[in-house]
């Protein structure tokens, strides 16, 4: 709408600001004099006997606050040097170069004795004064300083500033840059919006014009919506701390080699990035707390928002380049899907090739950027540059070019240029790049020991430093002993004091001392020691054997404590059947011998001694038989 009100709106003769005059900006005047003023005073609605309460409104909707600027900027009489060709003829015409900061006019100009309200528009004010940020337009980039002349509150009183440039022309060779500011706030969305013309005059005569429009959310935490992101913004911040401080642990842990692995990198980049939004978040708090305040009091003057809007702008910047690379962060779990992981891997491997593609496409595409700027940069404006030769080349990959314009400069070397261009990069450099990938992709696809990755558990490392009780995993404990799950629901049901299913921390504290001293005991048919390899049991496991009958015994050993790279144990035993003539080579057995440097360092073997009723009536149907 402020676009429609501003830019698009039309003058009598039908022309809009993108149409003003290419020679000495008559058409810029009438379209401040006409579409802009009208709304900046509402003068369509006069006739409507609207309040003057409703002055300084636009679209009834969007307050204006303050008053509209303009601010010219221009460069110093004589800034460039005639050629001596035309000094020899008295060439009186003074020379205005292109607009540089080392050239601006800083000096007053124009007759002061006709100016009745426009007497501070021919002084220049200084970037102190005004505190205006620098702007680059489509030409040159400007400072903040300039001529200023503000509007007023008054509609006759600014038509007549407005006359007053008009006729004294304020507006003349000199003139570089002319922009019209505006701040306007809408309170039904609660937006600030900074609306910014900008009509170029560059040396070469004519006129450019560009506009911005910046709408930013300067007063913030009014409704349910906005203290549910103060919430989400507050769990934002303590998740950049624990990572902030887990990250600064793993330096200090792993050090230089922290820095050779690319996702630890990826990491640390989105750690900074993070902490630059949160500074930013917090000075925009602040600033918008010190400065509103005082700038919605201004009346009679512009309200210059410049640095809040930065601010905003600068966090809003940086918020959306850390989501960016946060997103690409997902490419680390996504492994653990096949297809996914071929990407990841075909992208990876093939690197070294694709730099060296890179290369060769530079050179190819540099070397057409510099000859279509030489060739058609003096008759097309897509041309007039290196810069915008690179664009233009872009756009032409995407099928975007004009040959007909390319044509007319050249009836051979037009279409020579476009279609050797579309020859070497469609049909060889694409075609390059394609083979590449799609060979490195078949080469990752026949390898038979590509696996993809498994999810690790939770961990984080300084979660050891955080107080917490140690719990039981009764079950887990258990199966590892070699315990059948009939088994673990006997011991449940012994040591289950409240017959609740459950084993409480008390329940578990027992169960947990049973097990460490041996003293576990289900029925007569099942007995559990625990043997270490200095023997120290070994006399109370023979003298169990010789007062037990039809035995039969086997020792398992377990490995307990051999972790894969996912963080769990992987179960495995060793059974050795013997019978019961074996009695004396069990307990001779050199238990360091099973336990190799696969298990766990204090060597801990269990030994089970099962009654096996199965086995004794198969004995007894070999003897009846």
């Amino acid at each position: 709408m402020l676009r429609e009100a501003f830019v698009t709106s039309k003058t009598n003769d039908g022309n809009t600001f993108n149409d003003i005059a290419r020679s000495n900006g008559e058409d810029f005047w009438k379209i401040l004099q006409g579409p802009i003023y009208s709304r900046l005073y509402n003068i369509d609605n006069t006739e409507l006997n609207i309040s003057k309460i409703d002055y300084g409104y636009i679209y009834n909707e969007n307050k204006i606050l303050g008053v509209a600027r303009l601010r010219q900027v221009r460069v110093k009489p004589n800034s460039c040097k005639l050629h001596k060709e035309f000094a020899k003829r008295n060439f009186t015409q003074k020379c205005y170069a292109e607009y540089t900061i080392d050239k601006e006019d800083q000096d007053s100009f124009g007759n002061n004795s006709l100016n009745i309200f426009t007497s501070d528009a021919w002084n220049y004010t200084s970037v102190n004064q005004t505190k205006t940020s620098v702007y680059t337009g489509v030409v040159s980039e400007y400072g903040g300083g300039g001529y200023v002349q503000l509007f007023t509150r008054n509609a006759n009183t600014t038509m007549e500033i407005l006359r007053e440039l008009e006729r004294n022309s304020w507006i003349n060779r000199g003139t570089r840059a002319i922009f019209f500011d505006v701040i306007v706030y809408n309170p039904n969305i609660n937006l600030f919006c900074h609306i910014r013309l900008l009509a170029e005059y560059p040396s070469s005569g004519g006129a450019i014009t560009s506009t911005s429009i910046r709408a930013v959310k300067l007063i913030r935490y009014i409704s349910s919506i906005d203290y549910l992101t103060f919430i989400c913004e507050i769990i934002f911040t303590l998740i950049v701390i624990l990572q902030i401080i887990e990250c600064v642990i793993e330096i200090f842990d792993k050090k230089y080699l922290f820095l050779f692995n690319l996702w630890n990198l990826i990491n640390l980049i989105t750690i900074i990035l993070s902490f630059i939004c949160i500074l930013y978040e917090i000075l925009n708090h602040f600033s918008t707390t010190k400065h509103l305040s005082e700038l919605l009091k201004i009346e009679n003057n512009y309200p210059n928002f410049d640095e809040l809007f930065n601010l905003k702008i600068n966090s809003d910047f940086y918020l959306g380049l850390t989501l960016a690379i946060t997103w690409v962060k997902i490419f680390k779990y996504l492994n653990i899907n096949k297809t996914m992981l071929l990407l990841n891997k075909t992208i990876s491997s093939c690197l070294n090739e694709i730099f060296a593609f890179t290369s060769i496409f530079l050179i190819i595409f540099l070397a057409y950027t510099q000859l279509g700027w030489i060739l058609f940069g003096r008759y097309l404006t897509e041309w007039r540059s290196f810069r915008t030769s690179i664009f233009a080349l872009f756009r032409m990959i995407l099928g975007d070019f004009n040959l007909y314009a390319m044509r007319n400069v050249g009836q051979i070397i037009g279409p020579l240029f476009l279609f050797s261009y579309i020859y070497f990069v469609y049909f060889v450099l694409l075609n390059m790049f394609l083979a590449i990938i799609n060979e490195t992709y078949s080469r990752i696809e026949s390898d038979t020991t590509l696996k993809t990755y498994k999810i690790k558990k939770f961990s984080m490392n300084f979660y050891q430093l955080i107080p917490r009780k140690k719990s039981i995993d009764y079950e887990t404990n258990l199966k590892t002993r070699g315990y059948t799950d009939d088994d673990i629901k006997k011991i449940i049901n012994k040591y289950d004091k409240n017959k609740d299913g459950n084993l409480d921390e008390e329940e578990q504290k027992i169960m947990k001392h049973d097990l460490e001293t041996g003293q576990l005991k289900l029925n007569q048919n099942l007995f559990t020691y625990t043997l270490f390899t200095n023997k120290q049991t070994s006399q109370s496991v023979n003298d169990h054997i010789n007062n037990s009958t039809n035995l039969h015994i086997s020792i398992q050993v377990n490995r307990l404590s051999h972790f894969d790279d996912v963080g769990s144990y992987e179960q495995q035993s060793t059974r050795l059947l013997l019978d019961d003539d074996d009695d004396d080579e069990l307990i001779k057995l050199d238990m360091s011998s099973i336990v190799a440097s696969n298990f766990c360092e204090n060597n801990l073997i269990e030994l089970r001694l099962d009654q096996d009723m199965e086995y004794d009536n198969d004995i007894a149907n070999e003897i009846k038989n």
